[in-house]
């Protein structure tokens, strides 16, 4: 794993963010609903955290609680926790449920919480949202019911800044390749917008 400041772990945080409040019906008006029942099975994986996302989704949250403390006994951050909490929202809801949404709004809050908790206390903040955010999911419909599918790069012309090519993309309200076109510029920054730690 890369060494991170808080700042970037956010920046990327933030990132996700903005990419889950498209919303289901913004995106079905630009046509991306039709593409996602297109994709079949394909999903967004987050890497080295994709287990602990995967867990957040697909377990109850009074059996996930316990689990979540026996892993952070064992020695996964309370970071990676907060950030596979955050991705399993994202991934599910799409920014798209009204009660997930806050929900996630909540994660970075109860993490600043924590830093200022004596250690033996520390992950108190953050179990509560999760305990939330789980119990929504699954109320949702966890994995089945996910809303965020992969978004393909597209080609950036040649000799062009990938931000006003990303401009001139918003004015002409072309969203299918805004998004590609912000995930390429992403990677040509060292940055995949699937990376989170």
């Amino acid at each position: 794993m890369i060494p991170r400041t808080r700042r970037e772990f956010l920046k990327d945080v933030g990132v996700g963010a903005v990419v889950a409040s498209v919303g289901a019906g913004l995106a079905e008006d630009l046509g991306f609903s039709t593409a996602f029942a297109q994709q079949g099975t394909e999903r967004l994986t987050f890497g080295n955290l994709e287990p602990l996302v995967t867990l957040m989704q697909e377990t109850p949250a009074v059996r996930l609680i316990p689990t979540v403390v026996e892993r952070l006994r064992g020695g996964t951050s309370l970071c990676d926790v907060v950030a596979a909490a955050a991705l399993a929202n994202a991934r599910t809801f799409g920014g798209e449920d009204y009660v997930g949404f806050h929900t996630i709004m909540a994660i970075a809050p109860a993490y600043y919480m924590a830093q200022e908790m004596p250690e033996a206390q520390r992950a108190l903040p953050v179990l509560k949202v999760i305990h939330r955010n789980a119990t929504r999911i699954q109320e949702f419909g966890g994995v089945r019911n996910e809303i965020l599918r992969p978004v393909t790069a597209a080609d950036v012309p040649n000799g062009r800044p990938a931000g006003e090519v990303l401009r001139d993309a918003v004015r002409r309200a072309s969203w299918r390749q805004q998004l590609r076109r912000m995930r390429t510029s992403l990677r040509r920054n060292g940055r995949d917008a699937r990376r989170c730690a």
